[in-house]
């Protein structure tokens, strides 16, 4: 009986071409088929061994942990330009802005702030000048040198103004903050702050946004970093303004405040020296067009800054708060352009012609300016300047009459105090030639050559002279006045005297003091002369020479 292998062989047909199988064959046969079969198990384990791993990798890349996608306002924060930054108590709005030190703001390229910031440091000083004990007409002490004789040995220390901190590129820190009100309550929250600096090759401009309350405290932490790596502020009434308030957050999120910056540079209070009197107003946004050639476009008013901040928190729409970030950026971009301005006026680099160009006014406070800084030598050189332009240019149309109370009267006295009275007689005169006979003139230049040829010159006559003049514009001045009130139909009060007025008391004081002066001296010139004998002149004889008296002497011989 045959087996079951060799039954099921000869039902299995021949392959093609190979002919039927033969007895002898049906064992080799057999061998192949279990060749094939044994391959056919390994290619099947082979397959369910990779099927296996394959679901162990589906299941492990299923149970791995998703990515979770962005919001919407993350990605809306993204179009802006920010992101959030994590921070030491939770996350805030962090957006960064580079510049090359290329980049022009108006007239400066950001890059010059690099080689000029260390004058800054003159804002810092007090401006007083050593050795003047800050009365009026005080002249500066003349120090000696170091190598004076005895100077080491008297043991007297002279008291140096304390050193101001240094103001170098790295150490600047520029600061503006916008706000939800103008006061400095607890309720008046910083929801941007905006601040610049410069690295090595470029300036970053950070603004740091809160989306509610539970983010200030990183933000101030973030912050307070900042300001320990930077530790001088620029500002534009920051003073006042925007450090107070940043300061009253630190107390009142209970975050310790670091000690004071080392300096604060308020821009506002050399713009108002420089330009009170010649702008229509010295807010930042004025004095950047007026004098660092900005011109803003599709610009934010700092004023809608707080509405459009109050609209994003019930619409929590980014998009709201894009011209607040564009108005910020471009004003801390304007505290650099002012920070480089500033610096090169201080350097004196164009000889003043960045002012004169803006009239004489502009150019006599530039010079107050230069002196209050304590740049002394640089004040005084454009202040003779000034003087010799008004000067030169003494016609009727110039200079302007409103120049000459603004300019040329303060402009002598500045003369008066250093001793310079050469410069100041002329512009005294200048004044009294333009508005001598004008009712409106003022008594200063009179008084002034009065006191000069009464006090300096010793020429009493030509004291009285001017003191009468000044007496004569007073009278006029009050009858000035006395027309005005007839014109009006004002009848005097009970209370109204005739009185002299205090001014024209000192006035009738001088004037007694100098006739009673004058006429001691025509008095005692009169006694003199007629004490002399007759034909001998009032003049000792002139002391001789050694060789005249030779001459005398070989004339005897």
């Amino acid at each position: 009986m045959s087996s079951l292998r060799e039954r099921l062989l000869r039902h299995k047909k021949p392959s093609a071409g190979s002919g039927e199988l033969s007895p002898g064959t049906t064992a080799e046969g057999g061998q192949v088929l279990a060749a094939r079969d044994g391959e056919r198990g390994s290619l099947w384990n082979e397959a369910a061994g990779g099927a296996e791993s394959g679901r162990d990798e589906a299941e492990r890349e299923a149970n791995r942990p998703q990515a979770e996608p962005e919001s919407a306002e993350t990605l809306a924060w993204r179009e802006l330009g920010a992101e959030l930054q994590p921070g030491e108590w939770g996350d805030f709005v962090m957006r960064r802005v580079h510049f090359g030190l290329d980049h022009e703001h108006g007239l400066h390229a950001l890059g010059e702030l690099r080689e000029r910031a260390e004058r800054l440091q003159h804002l810092l000083a007090t401006g007083k000048r050593p050795g003047t004990k800050g009365r009026r007409g005080a002249q500066p002490a003349v120090q000696p040198p170091d190598d004076t004789p005895g100077s080491e040995s008297a043991g007297v220390v002279p008291n140096e103004p304390e050193q101001p901190p240094s103001t170098a590129v790295e150490r600047l820190l520029f600061i503006d903050t916008e706000t939800t009100g103008l006061g400095q309550g607890a309720g008046n929250v910083p929801f941007m702050i905006g601040i610049g600096y410069m690295e090595a090759d470029r300036f970053t401009v950070e603004q740091m946004l809160i989306r509610h309350p539970g983010e200030e405290a990183s933000m101030l932490a973030y912050l307070q970093t900042k300001i320990a790596e930077r530790p001088v502020l620029i500002s534009y009434n920051g003073k006042s303004f925007d450090w107070p308030i940043v300061r009253n957050r630190f107390i009142l999120n209970r975050i310790p405040l670091p000690a004071e910056p080392e300096g604060h540079l308020d821009f506002l209070y050399p713009s108002r020296s420089l330009w009170k009197r010649t702008l229509p107003s010295v807010r930042l946004g004025q004095v950047e067009t007026s004098r660092l050639g900005v011109f803003r476009s599709d610009d934010v008013p700092g004023s809608m800054a707080p509405v459009l901040y109050f609209k994003y928190l019930a619409e929590r729409n980014p998009e709201v708060l894009s011209g607040v970030f564009r108005h910020n950026e471009w004003d801390v971009l304007t505290l650099a352009g002012l920070a480089i301005h500033l610096a090169r006026l201080l350097g004196y680099e164009s000889d003043g012609d960045d002012v004169q160009a803006f009239g004489r006014e502009e150019w006599f406070r530039y010079g107050k300016w230069l002196e209050k800084c304590g740049i002394y030598d640089a004040a005084m050189v454009t202040m003779e300047a000034l003087a010799h332009d008004l000067t030169e240019h003494d016609t009727e149309a110039e200079p302007e009459r409103a120049e000459l109370d603004s300019c040329v009267l303060p402009l002598a006295q500045y003369f008066k105090k250093y001793g310079r009275y050469e410069e100041a007689l002329a512009l005294w005169n200048l004044y009294i030639r333009r508005m001598g006979r004008e009712r409106t003139a003022a008594l200063e230049p009179f008084i002034e050559l009065s006191m000069y040829y009464e006090h300096k010159d010793k020429q009493l006559e030509l004291a009285l002279q001017y003191a009468r003049e000044a007496e004569d514009v007073l009278w006029r001045r009050d009858a000035l006045k006395r027309s005005v009130a007839k014109a009006g139909q004002r009848r005097r009060s009970a209370e109204t005297t005739d009185e002299p007025s205090p001014e024209a008391a000192d006035l009738m004081k001088r004037i007694e003091r100098l006739e009673r002066k004058a006429a001691s001296a025509l008095s005692g010139a009169a006694k003199s002369a007629a004490c002399r004998p007759e034909g001998q002149s009032g003049k000792s004889p002139k002391k001789r020479t050694g060789t005249a008296q030779l001459d005398l002497l070989s004339d005897f011989s």
